[in-house]
């Protein structure tokens, strides 16, 4: 998607499709893009636009080798083989499956050419079958030999490159399939952290695996963590927060973490009793990762962890007054770099789609919402949108189909009023027992050239009073205004309204002068 938000639609490999049932699930590594869970095979797109299939199913046969016509070999000779793709232009190796099986030894060959007969990939996506040798043997480590040229239309090649014409490094030894790989899986997690990836696959739900360092296609089967408590639970592992030295891997009610670095890392116990509940809800913001839990929104940091929400918003989390919890699972997040906030998406109470979205203001420590836009209902928010001047927005997908982005300079939503409510505590200057005067209020806001419709209702009495006086703002007249006495009381709250389409609202305070009733 450009700038100024047209979109190119991106071909995807033959027989792949899109499961609009799931989400997308991204990673970037090196400058290539990773897209797994949405799709019924993870897909990498290169910089180019052009999408290939992350992963390719390994040989199912061992080449079979004998002597062609006359050649430069002499010896026995085992091969085995894989298939690849290639980057047509630059030649850049794109993926490579699993080995297949070795073949039987080549039995001794003077002077001849080796052949070895293969099955052909039947998946159109694959561009080389890549064949690996022994050296004049009959030898064990095996080098690269040749690549055959084409998919299906070629079932045999011959060659007496020698061993001295042999590429020096050997055949790697960390290629092997990623989760979701074989036919009617998926990988559900998916992260870049220390110039790899780490997944999670939908059928080993408590087993976290990583590839090779700067190649996404090479998972090598012993590369992997068994996370505890193994078959807890059915979702297994519900998160992956990547800091700068450590993996966070999140389960429901656990965490562990992955440390080290350079093929040695082990993995550590952390925290048990709360843990992520929404996977999408992970983000980490400067080495500071957050998500979800089942009762409040977390931070871990170098200090530990801490629930952020507890306090005056816990109720948010732990009450079904605000939000559905029945879709807590559902949640996701993203991070707003204008504002310096976490912004999490929830479902309203008896609402079946996110549709109400808080903010944790960083900066402040202070939150703010429910929020909520009566344009569309948000699906997704992984991801940003680069504008015109090559600044970061952040971008939130749609029912509709469409990317939105936040940040906007109108103060209207797509024509609609954005409606502003903000409640105050009950003010009772510590004396809850005794009667109050209410007096003298003063409203302090900022000045616009338009009127707008700024209401101001003041509860007075008891907790339950039903007595409310209205305070009538002018924000056209100066930048504080102040009225007469509210009234007489224990308690007096202010609820602040502003609903005017185009219109800005910007309060600073409010003062309120109270004086003690009674006997002196």
């Amino acid at each position: 998607m450009t700038a100024a938000g047209v979109a190119t639609a991106l071909t995807l490999p033959s027989g792949i499709t899109i499961d609009t049932t799931r989400r997308p699930r991204l990673a970037v590594l090196g400058r290539d893009i990773i897209l797994t869970n949405a799709t019924t095979r993870s897909l990498l797109i290169d910089p180019d636009f052009n999408v290939y299939p992350l992963q390719l199913q390994a040989p199912a046969s061992a080449p079979v080798l004998s002597s062609s016509a006359s050649g430069g070999l002499t010896g026995t000779f085992r091969v085995k083989y894989t298939y690849i793709i290639k980057d047509p232009l630059s030649g850049r190796l794109i993926a490579e499956s699993d080995f297949s099986p070795v073949s039987a030894s080549s039995g001794a060959i003077t002077s001849k050419l080796l052949k070895a007969t293969f099955a052909p990939s039947p998946d159109a996506a694959v561009t080389h079958t890549r064949f690996y040798r022994t050296l004049t043997g009959p030898g064990t480590v095996y080098f690269p030999w040749i690549d055959s040229d084409g998919r299906t239309s070629l079932t045999s090649i011959s060659d007496d490159l020698s061993d001295a014409s042999l590429q020096l490094v050997a055949a790697p030894t960390t290629l092997g399939g990623a989760p979701g790989l074989a036919t009617g899986s998926f990988m559900t997690l998916l992260v870049e952290w220390k110039d790899r990836l780490w997944g999670v696959g939908d059928k080993d739900v408590d087993v976290l695996r990583y590839t090779d360092i700067e190649k996404p296609y090479a998972w090598k089967t012993s590369q992997e963590f068994n996370v505890p408590p193994v078959g807890f639970d059915q979702f297994g592992i519900t998160g992956l927060a990547p800091r700068r030295d450590e993996l966070g891997v999140l389960k429901r009610q656990f965490m562990s973490k992955i440390t080290g670095d350079t093929g040695h890392f082990e993995r550590q116990k952390v925290h048990q009793g709360k843990g992520c509940i929404a996977p999408e809800s992970v983000v980490v913001i400067d080495d500071v990762a957050y998500w979800l839990g089942e009762d409040g929104v977390y931070a871990w940091d170098s200090n530990g962890i801490r629930n952020i929400s507890d306090g005056r918003v816990r109720k948010w989390f732990t009450t079904t007054t605000y939000f559905n919890r029945a879709r807590f699972q559902n949640a996701f997040a993203k991070y707003n770099q204008k504002y310096h906030g976490y912004e999490l998406h929830l479902a309203a109470t008896g609402a079946s789609t996110e549709n109400r979205w808080v903010v944790y203001d960083i900066e402040r420590g202070k939150w703010w919402g429910p929020h909520l836009t009566a344009t569309f209902t948000p699906t997704c928010a992984q991801g940003f949108f680069i504008d015109s001047d090559n600044l970061i927005v952040p971008a939130v997908g749609g029912s509709d189909g469409i990317i939105y982005v936040g940040n906007q300079s109108a103060l209207t939503d797509n024509t609609s009023a954005i409606s502003v409510s903000a409640t105050t505590a009950f003010h009772s200057m510590e004396t809850p027992n005794i009667t109050k005067l209410f007096g003298h209020t003063a409203i302090l806001f900022a000045e616009q050239a338009a009127a707008g419709n700024l209401e101001v209702a003041a509860k007075i009495g008891a907790l339950d009073a039903s007595t409310v006086v209205t305070l009538a703002i002018d924000q056209t007249k100066g930048n504080r205004q102040e009225f007469p006495p509210l009234g007489e009381g224990e308690f007096c709250q202010l609820v602040f309204t502003e609903s005017t389409n185009s219109a800005a609202c910007q309060l600073f305070g409010y003062e309120i002068d109270t004086f003690e009733l009674g006997r002196r």
